[in-house]
Formats: C-alpha cells, sequence, structure tokens
C-alpha cells in the first residue's frame, strides 16, 4: 500500500491512540466510546455501502454519507436519539482533527459539522398511522407524474412489506417472487437474515402496474426502485425517501393538522405492525413479519396505547390503496488484491 493511500489510516490511528488519550487525556471508557462510534460507521460502510475497510478514505466522510449513516441507526437500527448524537459527534471529532492536522481536510469537516444534533424525546410513543391517515398519505402524491406514480407505490410497497428503509432501497426484481396467483418478497434483514412476505392480492395491480412502467425489460438484477444519474438506473438513497415523504407530509398537516409532520419511512413498518395487532394476529408472527431478533423489540406494539388495546380484534384495514383503473394504471467495490489487508489496517488502526 502506498504511503499516500496510508494517510487515513495513520490519522484514525493517532486520533485514537495519541490525540484521545495522550493530549485530550480521556478515559478509557470515553476512548472506548469514541471507538465504537467510528467501528460501527466503518461496519455501516461495509454492510450498507459494499465498502470494505481497506477502501474507505476521506471520500466516505461526506455530508451526504454521514447523515444517512444517522438515518439509517434511526430507522433501521432502532437507536435512540442519545446514541445517534454520540456517533455523530464521534465522528465530527475525528473529522475536526484531521482537519488540524491537514488544512485540506477543512472544507470536509465544515460541511459535516453542519449536520444538526437529533431531536427526540429519549422513549418516545410509538409512531404509526391511522387508516385514514395512511388513505391520505397514498392519495397525496400527483400520480399525473412519473416521480409521483413512483412514490406512491414505494409508499404501498413499504406498508405492506414492513420493510426497513435499507431492506427496500437494497431490494431488486430478483426479490419479487411469484407462484401461481401469490407473490412473495424476499428481504435481507439486519444480520444477514432473510425472511419472505407475502403481499396482499389486493396490492398486486399497483405492483404489476409499477414495473410495467418502471421496470418495462424485467432484468432481474435491478433494483426496484431507483433514481436516474447521467442515464443510468442506481440504488435511490434512504434520504431521497424520506425527503420526499417529509414534504409530502408537510403539505397534508397544512390541510389537516392532525397528520403528522415527521414522516419518515419506517413509520409505515410501524403502521403494518400496529394494523397487525389489533387485527389479532399474535406477536410471534408479527415478530417474523417484521423481522425483529427479539419478542421484546414486538412487544412495544401491545403497550403502545389504550385504543389498540381496545380494538384488537378489527380486522387490517386495506381501503387505504389508491383505486386502479380496469388497465390496471394507477388513478389515484472492487474485490480485495490483498488478502488479509483489512484485517492488518483493522489492527494498524485498533479496531480489531
Amino acid at each position: 500500500m502506498k504511503k499516500s493511500e496510508l494517510y487515513f489510516y495513520e490519522l484514525l490511528r493517532d486520533f485514537l491512540h495519541k490525540y484521545l488519550i495522550i493530549q485530550r487525556k480521556f478515559t478509557e471508557a470515553t476512548v472506548k466510546n469514541y471507538t465504537d462510534s467510528l467501528d460501527q460507521y466503518r461496519q455501516y460502510l461495509r454492510s450498507q455501502k459494499e465498502i470494505p475497510f481497506d477502501k474507505v478514505g476521506f471520500y466516505c466522510f461526506t455530508k451526504e454519507m454521514v447523515y444517512d449513516f444517522c438515518i439509517w441507526l434511526r430507522d433501521s437500527e432502532s437507536k435512540s436519539i442519545n446514541t445517534i448524537n454520540l456517533r455523530l459527534s464521534a465522528i465530527k471529532s475525528f473529522l475536526r482533527y484531521c482537519s488540524e492536522e491537514d488544512a485540506t481536510l477543512s472544507e470536509l469537516y465544515l460541511k459535516v459539522k453542519l449536520i444538526r444534533r437529533f431531536k427526540g424525546k429519549t422513549d418516545p410513543k410509538l409512531e404509526y398511522l391511522r387508516p385514514e391517515q395512511l388513505e391520505s398519505i397514498f392519495s397525496w402524491p400527483d400520480t399525473a407524474t412519473r416521480n409521483g406514480r413512483r412514490n406512491q407505490y414505494l409508499m404501498i410497497h413499504a406498508y405492506e412489506t414492513g420493510g426497513r428503509i435499507e431492506e427496500l432501497v437494497n431490494m431488486r426484481l430478483e426479490d419479487i417472487i411469484r407462484n401461481g396467483a401469490s407473490v412473495q418478497i424476499r428481504l435481507h434483514g439486519k444480520g444477514n437474515k432473510t425472511r419472505y412476505n407475502p403481499l396482499p392480492t389486493e396490492v398486486l395491480p399497483h405492483l404489476d402496474a409499477y414495473l410495467n412502467e418502471f421496470h418495462p425489460g424485467r432484468n432481474n438484477q435491478d433494483y426496484l426502485f431507483y433514481t436516474i444519474h447521467n442515464g443510468q438506473h442506481t440504488k435511490m438513497a434512504p434520504r431521497t425517501v424520506n425527503s420526499f415523504l417529509a414534504s409530502y407530509a408537510k403539505e397534508l398537516h397544512k390541510v389537516d393538522p392532525s397528520f403528522p409532520e415527521g414522516l419518515h419511512c419506517h413509520v409505515f413498518r410501524h403502521s403494518i405492525g400496529m394494523a397487525m395487532f389489533k387485527a389479532g394476529i399474535p406477536l410471534p408472527y408479527i415478530k417474523d413479519f417484521l423481522g425483529h431478533s427479539s419478542i421484546d423489540s414486538t412487544s412495544i406494539y401491545a403497550h403502545a396505547d389504550n385504543e389498540t388495546m381496545a380494538a384488537a380484534l378489527r380486522s387490517v384495514d386495506q381501503e387505504a390503496l389508491p383505486v386502479k383503473g380496469s388497465d390496471g394504471n394507477v388513478v389515484s467495490y472492487p474485490e480485495k488484491k490483498w488478502k488479509g489487508k483489512e484485517e492488518y489496517l483493522l489492527h494498524f488502526c485498533g479496531l480489531d
């Protein structure tokens, strides 16, 4: 490895083992918090961005990538606000140190510094949408536009599959499995665990209409949801999804003040979980459907509020789906070249 390529790793090592310990004289516990935070970012880059540690560099620390990491912690990992802010603070501190060592990195640090601390209650109330609110948000996109039709189906798909945002944007056409008239969706969840969730019959016309318009060629390796850059289909970023959801919610809130402004993709996951619980579906089944590792995570639906307990036997409302016409249209990084290089770099930086 060339000296220039090792520069990032040298700064990371010096930050963790010289700056924090010798200059700042932080306690062992505090240094461990910094190390854990940066190591979790490393794991995120590998699992979600497919960037192994021996390919990591300062290009991985853009404002957009760090923000996506924070959103992933919140929406896919269900981390607390305190944990998210701790991870963000550690990354900012590392980049500040790097900018002090190398002025050419100042712009990178200043941009990441603009990411605001996340706000929220330590133990927030479970956020979910009621059936009438789902109906409102599903019908809100302008389906006269291509993006409006795409966004509408993405919301329907997010709700009906109960997928985490990373599971949704990583989904490919090959993950749609047909067996006669039924369809199952394959979701690649946390810990490399795979689960299969059935897609309700009522949703199939929406799925087929979406595929006919956005995937006429039916390349199984294509991402189900994508954006177009320079004429190429690229995987949709989580921030793109949450951006249009927040925009829709803000507009809808002006018309209906009871509609929550802070809408993000994970709310659809909570909404289907709550709808299943209200329909009397057993918690172990909901656990498997949502891909929870522990029944403790699923039990939140049983304790969400009194209204849930009172209406636990109501059926899951399927009427929130937009109407389809008779024609089916919507109307409403390279492989490692050096075996062991990543392990060496992890040890070099003190992240092993």
